[in-house]
Order: structure tokens, then C-alpha cells, then sequence
């Protein structure tokens, strides 16, 4: 059980991650689909390597590197 205060603060964590990937992305050009983007977090979420946000082998932003077209998986997954 984790307070409330934690709780607050894990909340504004994950809303300043989003947030600073969103942004990031609003810069980018190549974008992957929808679909391939999905495709990517799918096998990203069944990875031993995902911690949270991050992927464990290269520290990246899963969602931000799944969400561009031109990016690859460190491990090959996709």
C-alpha cells in the first residue's frame, strides 16, 4: 500500500513522461502508423526487458521509439 502522496507524485511522474514524449514526437518527422506503432508496444509489453517507460538493454522511451518509423527494437523483437 503505497500513500497518498506517493501515489500523487507517481501520477505526476507519469504525466511529465508522457508529456516529454508527446513533445519529443510533436518534433519528429517519421512517424510510424498507428497500427505498426501498436504492434511495436505489444511486443515491447511482453518483454522481460520493459521497465515501466523503459526499455532495460537501451534505456530509450518505448514509446517514443516504437512510435517512429525508421527505429528498431535493440533486441530484434520488431
Amino acid at each position: 500500500m503505497t500513500c497518498k502522496g506517493c501515489e500523487r507524485h507517481n501520477q505526476m511522474m507519469e504525466m511529465d513522461i508522457e508529456s516529454a514524449i508527446d513533445e519529443q514526437l510533436s518534433m519528429e518527422l517519421n512517424h510510424a502508423s498507428e497500427g505498426l506503432r501498436d504492434q511495436r508496444l505489444a511486443a515491447c509489453s511482453a518483454c522481460p526487458a520493459l521497465s515501466e517507460h523503459t526499455c532495460k538493454h537501451c534505456g530509450c522511451f518505448v514509446r517514443f521509439r516504437a512510435s517512429l518509423q525508421d527505429k528498431r527494437c535493440p533486441l530484434g523483437k520488431w
